[in-house]
């Protein structure tokens, strides 16, 4: 992202364990919250407020994510297929 802003998931081996398809869901979903990320938050040290685990859904599942402003990060913590 243009501001220093990346995601990642918690576990590195996570996208393993998921189908391409949903990992491609995942991955389009965060570059649009990433966006989103630069436009609403005060990046980096200024950042005071907390971060609270936030859901999303997309096409085959669900994930649960955190921002983190501070380290400009946004964290997919669990993914949930169905």
């Amino acid at each position: 992202m243009s501001d220093g802003w990346a995601w990642e998931y918690w576990w590195p081996e996570t996208e393993l364990d998921l189908g391409p398809e949903l990992a491609g869901q995942i991955k389009e979903r965060c570059e649009e919250l990433l966006r989103a990320a630069e436009t609403c938050y005060i990046s980096g040290q200024l950042h005071e407020g907390r971060s609270d685990a936030q859901v999303s859904y997309v096409p085959g599942g669900m994930f649960e994510y955190l921002i983190a402003p501070r380290l400009l990060k946004l964290v997919v913590v669990s993914v949930t297929a169905y």
